[in-house]
């Protein structure tokens, strides 16, 4: 062992737990606020759901959501998700749902930002 070795003190390793502790305070906090809008998200009366699901659903190929930021059956979901060209995909493990544009099975007639593209 050297000299230098020897007489290294750890002068920074308070300053290091310190820094770590405020990290990994602050991650906890982000994660509890998201996880808290997401529930109260969940819990909106069903109009204002559906509003922001319809809102979401504007076209896009593909849409996610969590299954915590929606409080509705999946029966309605499905049928929301079908009368606006949409086809709904389940991801229990991961808990999020899918929404997946599919216009060919859309019913013509049908009002939505679908019709007119290819």
């Amino acid at each position: 062992m050297t000299d230098l070795a020897a007489r290294s003190d750890n002068a920074f390793l308070p300053l290091i737990v310190l820094m770590f502790l405020v990290v990994l305070g602050g991650l906890l906090a982000v994660s509890t606020t998201v996880r808290i809008i997401r529930i109260a998200r969940g819990r909106e009366p069903r109009e204002r759901q559906l509003t922001r699901l319809a809102a979401q659903l504007d076209g896009r190929d593909r849409v996610c959501i969590r299954t915590v930021e929606l409080g509705l059956a999946e029966a309605e979901l499905r049928w929301f998700a079908h009368s606006r060209g949409y086809g709904l995909i389940e991801h229990p493990f991961s808990r999020y749902y899918e929404f997946v544009r599919i216009p060919h099975q859309v019913p013509p007639g049908y009002p939505g930002p679908w019709q007119g593209r290819p």
